[in-house]
Order: structure tokens, then C-alpha cells, then sequence
């Protein structure tokens, strides 16, 4: 029987020239490695598990080119945090998966495997892919906006953004000082519970709870629901309605004052300070970067001061009204994209991650049902920040209630 790593080997070889989700693959060193741990018996939460890790993290010896050609030829040094911590639960780092450029808004080459006229999503494209696709059990992602959630939801699999904080940003690109945070990908909630604890270099148990009791849910349809289509609209009632059949009544109470503004008040925060972090890098060498990426730098160079502060404020203020509200609940329901995954001049829209990703509250999806293209639709669950533990409880007993929805065709 091959090993994990062959096997992510040979399905990268099958899958890479129509996917795209790699830019670099070190096949060679990770045999040598996976045969290195099996000559010294050695343990590990991941020991022996191929790993893929988004091109905007340290790896060392390995290019750390962030998707631009801003940064081309550029090798790490070092591991980031939450790779040293994924090597040393014994994982394998099979290679770099590709992000948008700079982690931002213009699309990587990376394929949805359900469809590959499709995007995977962005920004961590390329991991959500690669696991989709069953090159990698678990890829390291990143979420400035919607970027674990929205390409988990597109490629049909589990996508985890922890509470804000929770898990460690050395070593990787940041731009968003505010809003960067460090996310997974897995094909179930219990790995995706097991890469997290083992990115943060701590016991499974810390993230993970066997208990099974129906979780107290609250279904919220939030200001975005009329920019979802109808496939989306009937999906989410329908998740909500089998969840309800399955355990307690699920509430739908009217949301917390203000979340409304979350839309205008994180695009202010992340632009001043996406613009405030790529000036020095990018002064002189503007022409290495997409119309895109400059358009959308020029936008945050030109908010003021006193406009960025008065966001922050305002964060804060939602931030607190969401955890007092939230917390009667083990996790509130909402959808996670307006729709199935888009063509790819686009990395699709992130509207219903947005008010989570602002407040740094925890957010994962899960798989549940396919579109009318029969490409995925995902349903997404958040809860208090801090929370993390009891939202991937909740989470685990939604994945069991809800039906799978099988494997791409590629």
C-alpha cells in the first residue's frame, strides 16, 4: 500500500496540468522525508501527512513568491510559526499553493476542480483546490476577507477560520494588519479541528470536543440575503429545516444594530492598511503588479486618517454588540457565497463572510448540496470570538445531519 505522500504525489501528477493549484511541488524532497519518518518511528498528531501551505508562508528553502511578480525569485529563509509547528506534529510540506496576487483581489490560475471553466475562489485558491482534488488531506489558508471560507465553499470542502488571533502570523505576508488571519482546509471538520490544533502547537483537545448533543443554533439570512440567487436562498432553508428536524428548534432572531455597515467599514480598514503596507515595496515597481492590484492600492492610499479611525471605532463597537448576542448560541447559520462558484476572472464575491472576518469571529463551512451547475454550495457557521472549540462542535453535528455531496469529477 503506497504511503500518504506517494499518493499525494502520484494524484499530483494526474491533476496539476488542467488545475493549476501548485506552484511549487518538491515530490523528491518529500519521499526522502516521509521515508526518513518511517526510519525512525516517528510520532506526531500529522506525522506522515502531506500538507500543502499558501504561497504567502514561509517555508523554508522553498520560493515564498506571494503570487506576484513583485516578489519573483524570492526563497525563505525560515519556516513561519505555523509551519514549524505543522513539521514538528510530524506533518509533510509537500509544497506551495497558489494565492491570488498579493493575497488580494486579482485571480491566481488555479482551477475549481467540480468544473475547471470555474474558479476555486480567492485568495487561498490553491489550497481549497488542492484538497478538493485529494492532493493534500489539509492546506494552510489565510482570510483577510473571505478567503478560506468562499474557496472551501466553491471547491466543496471544509474551510476553518479560527478567532482572530488565535493562531500565529509570523512569517507570513501581512498586509492587513487588522484583518489577517490564518485559516485551513480539510475534508472534514475533525481534520480540520486536527490542522488547526497542530498549526498552533497544541493538543487536539484544546480545539476539538466528542460531544455530539444538538448544538443551540440561530439561522440569520443578514443584509446580504438579496444579493444571494435563488439556489442559494432555497439551499440555506432547506439546511436550516433538516438541522431543525435533527435537534432543537433553531432560532431566527433579528441581528444586532450596525452589522450592516460591515461592508463599508472593513473595505476602509483593509484597503489604508493594505495600501500603508505594500508602499515601500512597491514604490518605483508599480508596473509589476496587476491594473488591479494598483486600483485597488490607489483606493486605500486615499483614505484619510481620521476616516481609517473612525473604522476602527466602529469595528470595536460591532465587534462587542455581536459577542453579547451571539453568545446564547453554540453557532449562527448563514450562507457562505452568494452563489456557485463563478468564472474565473473573478475570485467570486465575499459579502457573507465579510461581517465575521471584521469582528474576528470564527467562521467554518461545510459542504451541503450541489447548485443547479451541480457545483457546490456551502453552509457557513460562526460564533462568539473565542468560541472556536464550540463552534467546530456544532459544526461536526451539522456535517453528520446534512448529506455529503461526494467528490469532484476531475
Amino acid at each position: 500500500m503506497s504511503s500518504a505522500v506517494e499518493a499525494s504525489v502520484r494524484r499530483f501528477g494526474e491533476t496539476e496540468p488542467r488545475l493549476h493549484a501548485f506552484v511549487h511541488f518538491d515530490a523528491e524532497n518529500s519521499l526522502l522525508m516521509d521515508a526518513a519518518l518511517i526510519a525512525t518511528h516517528a510520532t506526531g498528531a500529522l506525522v506522515r501527512v502531506p500538507v500543502g501551505v499558501k504561497d504567502i508562508f514561509d517555508t523554508a528553502g522553498a520560493p515564498a513568491e506571494r503570487g506576484s511578480a513583485l516578489y519573483a525569485g524570492r526563497i525563505a529563509e525560515s519556516d513561519a510559526e505555523v509551519v514549524r509547528n505543522l513539521r514538528a506534529a510530524g506533518a509533510i510540506i509537500v509544497g506551495k499553493t497558489v494565492t491570488a496576487e498579493l493575497a488580494m483581489a486579482h485571480p491566481g490560475p488555479t482551477r475549481n476542480p467540480w468544473d475547471l471553466s470555474r474558479t476555486s475562489g480567492g485568495s487561498s485558491m490553491g489550497s481549497a483546490a488542492a484538497v478538493a482534488a485529494g492532493v493534500v488531506p489539509l492546506a494552510v489558508g489565510s482570510q483577510t476577507n473571505g478567503s478560506v471560507i468562499r474557496p472551501a465553499a466553491f471547491c466543496g470542502v471544509v474551510g476553518f477560520k479560527p478567532s482572530f488571533g488565535r493562531l500565529s502570523r509570523e512569517g507570513m505576508f501581512v498586509t492587513s494588519d487588522t484583518l489577517d488571519q490564518v485559516g485551513g482546509f480539510a475534508r472534514s471538520v475533525h481534520e480540520a479541528a486536527r490542522l488547526a490544533a497542530a498549526m498552533a502547537g497544541e493538543p487536539v483537545g484544546r480545539w476539538w470536543s466528542d460531544d455530539r448533543t444538538p448544538p443551540k443554533l440561530a439561522a440569520l439570512r443578514t443584509g446580504e440575503w438579496e444579493h444571494a440567487d435563488d439556489a442559494v436562498q432555497k439551499r440555506f432553508q432547506a439546511d436550516v429545516d433538516r438541522l431543525a428536524a435533527a435537534g432543537y428548534p433553531i432560532e431566527w432572531p433579528a441581528p444586532p444594530a450596525g452589522l450592516d455597515d460591515a461592508q463599508r467599514v472593513l473595505r476602509t480598514i483593509m484597503l489604508y492598511e493594505e495600501a500603508r503596507a505594500m508602499k515601500r515595496d512597491l514604490s518605483g515597481r508599480e508596473t509589476l503588479v496587476s491594473e488591479i492590484v494598483r486600483s485597488h492600492l490607489a483606493d486605500g492610499a486615499a483614505i484619510s486618517d481620521d476616516l481609517y479611525r473612525d473604522a476602527l471605532r466602529t469595528r470595536e463597537r460591532l465587534a462587542k454588540a455581536f459577542a453579547s448576542w451571539a453568545t446564547p448560541f453554540d453557532a449562527i447559520l448563514t450562507p457562505a457565497t452568494v452563489g456557485e462558484a463563478p468564472t474565473p476572472e473573478t475570485t467570486g464575491d465575499p459579502r457573507f463572510c465579510t461581517r465575521w472576518s471584521l469582528m474576528g469571529a470564527p467562521a467554518i463551512v461545510v459542504p451541503s448540496g450541489l447548485g443547479p451547475s451541480r457545483l457546490p454550495l456551502g453552509l457557513q457557521l460562526v460564533a462568539t470570538p473565542g468560541d472556536d472549540r464550540r463552534l467546530l462542535a456544532a459544526a461536526a453535528w451539522c456535517e453528520a445531519t446534512l448529506p455529503p455531496i461526494g467528490a469532484p469529477p476531475l
